[in-house]
């Protein structure tokens, strides 16, 4: 019984999980970005974590990083009890933060919370990533 559950578990999630540009959301966020040459940030979260509330309410709405992220990247959430979350974009703790060109390619991946000015020079950093 406990291998039937266990491949049972396996299968599902392989079926569960799809490629980053099969996913829906993530189509949808491309769209958005147009011909602008800017990455996704994909979040995954969850509703009581307090670190994804205090990034996503406090942190991307700095004075200095709103406007840096608003002109560079195309937000997509991911709640990790409610979404599917695309295969390949595995997470060891949240708030887990990838950035990912059109095409799909993972460019970096950020773990954890930050305070603005830190975060800001990530993004930066990542942006200058080519």
């Amino acid at each position: 019984m406990k291998k039937f559950f266990l491949l049972f578990v396996i299968f599902g999630s392989l079926l569960y999980a799809a490629p980053i540009k099969s996913d829906k959301e993530f189509q949808q966020a491309v769209e958005k970005m147009g011909k602008e040459n800017k990455l996704v940030l994909m979040i995954y979260s969850t509703d009581d974590c307090p670190e994804c509330a205090y990034m996503k309410h406090k942190v991307f709405h700095d004075k200095a990083v709103e406007p840096y992220l608003t002109r560079n990247f195309v937000i997509l959430e991911k709640n990790i009890h409610k979404s599917s979350l695309p295969d390949g974009y595995d997470y060891f703790g949240i708030p887990t933060m990838f950035f990912i060109d059109k095409t799909g390619n993972k460019k970096e991946t950020l773990v954890g919370s930050k305070r603005p000015q830190p975060f800001l020079g990530e993004l930066r950093r990542i942006r200058g990533l080519k």
